[in-house]
């Protein structure tokens, strides 16, 4: 019995450390969301070195949170399958709604 207290013990303190690891990244805005105007000029990102073979560079884009506009940087990818390629997400004006995020794919 106490042997397995000890053990319970020891998972609970690891979760707890990696609980403390974690961080909030936002993503892409999600599907749905309306702003008041367009975006600002897409910023330049400069890519890094191509991490490994066939990576696909997903490039930066406007976000939209807190009605504040955030740039988030572009990242190089794993394709899911051979042959997939990027579609990139992109807002869109929809008349008196305003300008809608549509999130990228791949295909």
């Amino acid at each position: 019995m106490k042997a397995l207290s000890i053990a319970l013990s020891g998972v609970l303190l690891v979760f707890s450390l990696l609980i403390g690891c974690v961080a909030y990244v936002p993503g892409p805005p999600p599907d749905g969301v309306y702003v008041p105007g367009p975006p600002p000029e897409p910023l330049v990102d400069v890519r890094p070195v191509i991490p490994y073979p066939d990576s696909v560079w997903i490039g930066g884009y406007w976000g939209y949170h807190g009605g504040n506009w955030n740039w988030r940087r572009g990242y190089w990818d794993r394709r899911p399958h051979p042959g997939a390629e990027w579609h990139p997400g992109r807002w869109h004006h929809h008349g008196p709604r305003g300008w809608g995020w549509r999130p990228g794919y791949w295909r």
